[in-house]
């Protein structure tokens, strides 16, 4: 459907190899969570250079917007994709360098190649076409935002805005993340909890001065894992999303400490993955876990709910309609989508990426999914 890929060195249909080559371009910006402004102007220099109808930047976002060609629109579609990457790592295992992007058997590489630039420049493409085929009854909003692998503060901001200054009867939205061509329509929510296990210190030559610390109730709380999921997974499964997740990750000291002393707090860091039924009770859900294994406890990052796209959505039922091969499942991880459903603009996830390429030394993405990704997103932006 669409482009059809040449060898190397042979002749591209423009539009892909403008998205290849912008795609380049934001590669080459290194922009690792927390080092954003630079792709951001960068983004924000290239919307107006292509004389989108508005242009507004803000600290953690860029968006341009095309209007209906002719009334005000009463609905809206957002393409939202986000221009951080995680750390490269070690360099030195990586075939080039991170950010010298380069094609090779089909690919695409570099860092953020898959998770996900090649999202953004599609979209940018994408929503740059819409300048001359506008439809009269909706706006296009093409947004990049920074932060979305730390605690998605750049889709927050975005909502928050966009909420404040709009006025729609339906907004849509689609998320570029790297989904292995499936259409994904909902994410189990992400809560990083610390609980914190306190007693008193003691000199570690009295072997009694273990039973006063901290460690047998934290070594209980851990001892008791099998039991603590058993009840997540019977008291708080979805139909759609699965069931919840308690995954302990590290074990730490609480202040200062020394190897002859016994600890009087120690912190263990769990990844609790939630479903919508343990979104809505888990504040006074974990209190009485806490109260139940004598420990308190804290949020170690702003927290990310789950989200959940409507069956009957029109994005959606577009999506299966011109992509009948592609699976509808949800996602393996935490996205932005719950800050778009929660101002009510109805969202899945579809990008070209893969989701084993993310995070990953020598990153890629599939030129041949980049071209038909593409096409997708002209046909939805027609149909929807």
């Amino acid at each position: 459907m669409g482009f059809t890929i040449k060898h190397s060195g042979g002749p591209r249909d423009d539009r892909y190899t403008e998205i290849i080559e912008l795609t380049k371009q934001l590669i080459a910006i290194p922009s690792v969570s927390g080092d954003e402004t630079a792709i951001l102007r960068f983004v924000a220099d290239w919307l107006n250079s292509s004389e989108f109808d508005e242009v507004i930047q803000q600290q953690s976002w860029t968006a341009g917007v095309v209007r209906a060609a002719h009334h005000q629109a009463k609905r809206a579609l957002i393409l939202c994709g986000h221009i951080d990457t995680v750390t490269p790592g070690d360099t030195t295992a990586w075939s080039h360098h991170p950010w010298q992007p380069y094609e090779a058997n089909g690919r695409l590489y570099g860092l953020g190649a898959s998770d996900m630039k090649a999202g953004v420049a599609l979209q940018l493409i994408t929503a740059r076409s819409y300048l001359t085929t506008r439809r009269d009854d909706i706006d296009l909003w093409c947004v990049t935002v920074a932060h979305e692998e730390v605690d998605g503060a750049g889709s927050a901001d975005f909502t928050r805005y966009f909420a404040e200054h709009t006025q729609y009867d339906e907004v849509y939205c689609m998320i570029a993340e790297p989904t292995d061509g499936n259409i994904e329509i909902g994410h189990r929510g992400n809560r990083f909890v610390e609980f914190v296990f306190k007693g008193q210190a003691g000199h570690a030559s009295q072997e009694t001065a273990y039973e006063h610390s901290a460690l047998p109730g934290l070594i209980r709380f851990l001892n008791h894992l099998p039991q603590i999921r058993h009840d997540l997974h019977q008291q708080y499964p979805d139909h759609t999303l699965g069931q919840p997740s308690f995954t302990p990750t590290r074990v730490s000291p609480e202040g200062s400490y020394a190897s002859n002393q016994t600890t009087a707090a120690s912190c263990v860091a769990v990844d609790i993955r939630t479903t919508p039924s343990l979104d809505a009770v888990f504040d006074s859900w974990i209190d009485q876990l806490a109260h139940h294994y004598d420990c308190s406890w804290r949020y170690a990052a702003t927290f990310v709910p789950s989200a959940l796209c409507r069956e009957d959505a029109a994005v959606l039922q577009t999506m299966q309609r011109i992509a009948p091969q592609a699976s509808v499942t949800v996602s393996a991880g935490a996205t932005d989508q719950a800050f778009f459903q929660s101002i009510g603009a109805q969202t899945i996830i579809y990008g070209p990426g893969d989701f084993d390429q993310a995070h990953a030394i020598d990153e890629s993405v599939s030129l041949q999914r980049l071209a038909t990704t593409y096409e997708l997103y002209q046909q939805l932006i027609k149909q929807i």
